[in-house]
């Protein structure tokens, strides 16, 4: 059973959030392949969708202002689309889809923008004072995680 601290009090003295650069930088290597890979298989996702049912970038754009401009509460069926001649309807779920997955793309391009900016100022080294002597040396750093960063890496 576990007490009234909870597992805070079970695995305070583990330090498992301590890493080093390298250790970082080969878990946001690995992440960052992760988001290239899902951003390419939206991407894919979306071109199938608008090939699927013959939208066009210009008829994609309005469809998607129409989207964002209607109440959240209001489906659009395929009665109410205007359209012209020769276009085939497009249902609601497949432009919301489309705005969702256009979203996360961003969303996961902006995630790997900021793990560009983190590996470039990730210190490797430090230099600290030797204790008694004075001396200057210098030794690996490690940074302290928190339990989300853990998460989102793999570690």
């Amino acid at each position: 059973m576990i007490g009234k601290d909870g597992l805070e009090s079970w695995f305070g003295d583990v330090e498992y959030n301590i890493k080093t650069a390298s250790e970082i930088r080969t878990a946001m290597d690995t992440k960052n392949v992760e988001l290239v890979e899902n951003i390419q298989v939206r991407e894919t996702r979306i071109v199938a969708l608008c090939e699927q049912f013959e939208i066009s970038s210009e008829r994609l754009a309005s469809l998607v202002l129409e989207y964002r401009n209607r109440d959240s509460d209001t489906m659009v069926s395929f009665e109410a689309q205007t359209r012209a001649d020769g276009e085939t309807l497009v249902p609601a779920g497949v432009i919301a889809n489309i705005v969702q997955e256009r979203s996360m793309v961003e969303s996961e391009k902006a995630q790997i923008t900021k793990l560009k900016l983190v590996q470039r100022n990730l210190c490797d080294t430090e230099q600290f004072p030797v204790s008694g002597t004075g001396e200057i040396k210098t030794r690996p750093c490690i940074h302290k995680l928190d339990d989300e960063e853990l998460i989102y890496l793999g570690f």
